[in-house]
């Protein structure tokens, strides 16, 4: 952990907040492709510092304004391990209040999906929820991102720092977390307990819109979040995309010598038709003598040289 002398958080607070961390933000740095996206993630580890610090007394820097705490870009919340609000700079008369019970447009429990890293072991822990949310101004709601980093203050007290983007590109690292933990869900559960949770959109596993999906080896479709009444086996082992590549059939056979892999197909664009590269991560996981393919995909935002 990042432990700070009482006269160096201060100096820090009047230089703006700035903390010098070490190597290990910059390993977690370096699984982002997306500027916006790094910043965010270094400012919630440079908060966490503070509390670790100082406890909630580092909380009132992270209400001034223009300052890269709070500005028209960011701001930052803070909860503790029971899903009560400590802070929150744009909507103050949330806090004091239990918000465990928090769920987003699709269902999903915000609040409650945070306090999980709480209760993870490392005094670091930290992860990304993405939920479906109101922003001011916008008449139909919009996806968010926000990375949570779990701090514990001198005193013994577990405290979740974070802050979001709206509309956040999507990187890898989210889709490759996601359909891991899937998997994992799926051989620690069993498959139809499982598959119960994937088959909802609000399921916490799900990145956005890019929902986790589930097929076995003959290429029949078992979990699919947007169809979740589907009354009548769909089978996907011959459908080809735009330029005629059967992406199942690829990644069957790139599954035989490893246990996951990347591939890309290529999509009409909705809306205007135009082909687009989609991205796809599949794992393969072995339950009993069954073996799924268990995946996600999505549209990058932009090619590496133009984050």
């Amino acid at each position: 952990m990042n432990r700070l002398h009482p006269w160096l958080l201060s100096l820090a607070c009047l230089l703006g907040g700035s903390v010098v961390l070490g190597a290990g933000l910059q390993d977690k740095l370096a699984a982002y492709v997306y500027q916006d996206n790094r910043q965010l993630v270094r400012l919630v580890e440079e908060a966490a510092a503070l509390i670790e610090s100082s406890g909630t007394a580092a909380v009132p820097t992270f209400a001034t304004k223009d300052s890269k705490w709070f500005n028209e870009e960011n701001y930052l919340f803070v909860y503790d391990e029971q899903g009560v609000n400590v802070f929150h700079p744009v909507e103050p008369h949330l806090q004091g209040q239990d918000l465990s019970a928090l769920k987003d447009m699709e269902g999903k429990l915000v609040v409650a999906t945070l306090m999980g890293i709480a209760r993870q072991p490392e005094p670091d822990a930290s992860g990304w929820i993405f939920y479906l949310w109101e922003e001011p101004g916008h008449m139909l709601p919009v996806w968010k991102g926000s990375y949570v980093r779990k701090a514990v203050a001198p005193e013994g007290k577990v405290y979740l720092v974070g802050s979001g983007l709206y509309n956040i590109k999507i990187e890898k690292t989210f889709i490759q977390d996601s359909v891991d933990r899937a998997a994992v869900l799926i051989q620690q559960l069993g498959k139809e307990a499982a598959f119960e949770q994937l088959r909802r959109v609000a399921s916490p596993l799900h990145v956005m819109d890019s929902y986790i999906h589930v097929t076995d080896e003959e290429g029949n479709v078992l979990v699919d979040p947007l169809f979740p009444n589907l009354l009548h086996k769909r089978n996907i082992a011959n459908q080809r995309d735009v330029i005629g590549k059967n992406v199942f059939q690829d990644t069957r056979a790139a599954l035989r010598d490893k246990e996951a892999t990347w591939s890309s197909f290529t999509a009409a664009k909705p809306g205007s038709g135009l082909p687009e590269k989609n991205m796809i991560y599949t794992r393969k996981v072995r339950l009993g003598d069954e073996i799924f393919y268990v995946g996600a995909g999505y549209v990058p935002a932009a090619p590496i040289w133009l984050e």
